[in-house]
């Protein structure tokens, strides 16, 4: 039996692949996207944080932006940390 928590699951997901299909988003589907609250969202622009379009009253948001601006503030992997710090010693050792 299919229960009402079932299609409030399934919805949802629905809900997330149509964004993800959106090219130009609302402040709410941002909100779907990125999993901050709207409140937060509308904090973010406020501070200049994250970008965003405003035509009259509206705001939209372009959707590549939003992930580009997701994807940003990468944290390398200690792999990629420790071979950073071997190529600046041999780059010393080397002058």
């Amino acid at each position: 039996m299919i229960t009402l928590d079932d299609i409030a699951k399934k919805l949802d997901r629905l809900e997330k692949a149509t964004v993800l299909n959106k090219a130009v988003l609302t402040v709410a589907e941002v909100a779907l996207l990125t999993g901050y609250t709207v409140k937060y969202l509308r904090l973010m622009m406020a501070n200049h944080e994250i970008p965003y379009y405003r035509r009259g009253n509206r705001i939209y948001f372009n959707r590549a932006e939003v992930e580009n601006w997701m994807m940003e503030l990468r944290i390398p992997s200690n792999e990629e940390i420790k071979q950073e710090a071997s190529r600046r010693i041999n780059n010393k050792l080397k002058r």
